[in-house]
């Protein structure tokens, strides 16, 4: 039976230098999982796989301010997390990157809708229930169809979700 590595790619919350934790966290994964392992990683809607997802004004504002201020106080290093996914991307293992819309305590929606690209309508609303995300990263390990795809995840029972139920994926 193969095995299965879910890993959070989130950039470091740290004292001083941290310019390569979710890199080499990443790189860790990918060099000393078994070669059949399948792997699960997480991150913000901030990384793109191929270019094509669209963002809004103020979230491109937003990324370049929380970037620079990130930079700034020394605490968090995003750039790493795009180089974390950039090697996942590259790389030939059996993964998928949940990219994770912004986040709410609650029970339980169900399984998180999702979209390959951010700026899918059904993406709109922008908020996935925490245990829902940690659902979906779970359901991707045994999902074949999301092996080497980067889902883009909203809650289910979302307004964008449930306007656009019969376009999406589950």
């Amino acid at each position: 039976m193969p095995s299965s590595t879910a890993t959070p790619s989130s950039p470091c919350w740290c004292r001083g230098e941290c310019t390569t934790y979710a890199s080499g966290t990443a790189q860790a994964v990918l060099d000393l999982s078994p070669l059949d392992a399948r792997l699960v990683f997480s991150c913000g809607w901030h990384i793109t796989r191929d270019g094509k997802d669209v963002y809004s004004r103020r979230f491109k504002v937003f990324v370049a301010v929380a970037t620079w201020l990130a930079r700034l106080t020394r605490m968090v290093d995003i750039d790493d997390q795009v180089e974390a996914t950039n090697r996942i991307f590259a790389s030939d293992r059996r993964w998928t990157v949940v990219r994770g819309s912004d986040l709410e305590e609650g029970e339980s929606q169900g399984l998180p809708v999702w979209s390959r690209h951010v700026g899918d309508p059904v993406l709109a609303s922008n908020l996935t229930r925490r245990v829902d995300y940690a659902l979906f990263m779970v359901h991707a390990i045994d999902d074949e169809s999301l092996v080497r795809e980067a889902p883009a995840i909203v809650g289910r029972l979302t307004p964008s979700a449930l306007a656009h139920a019969s376009s999406v994926g589950s």
